[in-house]
């Protein structure tokens, strides 16, 4: 299935004066909730849903704990987690500290697998009509999933 996408009427941050430019904006299917992920990888694995769920409640301690203490977290083919932080400049190096940090935030950088994929990605209108073979429209494209399961990228 194709990623929907619709139009977006958008101002140049850089240039104010010009005139606002429609851009394409993904119209988000419903989200993925932590269960559903459980329910999906119990299905493609013989590990019980309980057991996946532990293992996935402890992934997010160790790698808040990891992050908190300033480490970057790589997991192999999904990427790798950073943390990273934003701050006002001071001219005075003696005067440098911890209030200067404004935000702290994660950065995520994919794996080279996840990069691939995404190039492999197909997009379409939202709400497009498709055409017939015999050039007449037809009914509009379906509503985007509503969860269900992705084709795995590795088959």
């Amino acid at each position: 299935m194709a990623i929907q996408i619709k139009s977006a009427l958008r101002k140049n941050p850089q240039n104010k004066a010009a005139a606002a430019k429609y851009y394409p904006t993904v119209v988000l299917s419903q989200e993925m909730t932590q269960k559903q992920i459980v329910e999906q990888i119990a299905d493609r694995c013989t590990l019980t849903g309980s057991d996946i769920k532990a293992v996935l409640d402890a992934l997010m301690t160790v790698i808040k704990r990891s992050l908190a203490n300033g480490s970057p977290v790589r997991l192999g083919d999904l990427g790798s987690f950073r943390p990273s932080v934003s701050g006002r400049g001071i001219e005075d190096a003696s005067k440098f500290g911890a209030n200067t940090v404004k935000k702290a935030r994660v950065i995520y950088v994919p794996s080279a697998e996840i990069k691939e994929a995404v190039k492999l990605y197909s997009f379409s209108k939202a709400g497009a009509s498709t055409v017939s073979e015999d050039g007449g429209d037809e009914k509009p494209d379906p509503k985007p999933d509503e969860g269900g399961e992705a084709p795995d990228p590795a088959a």
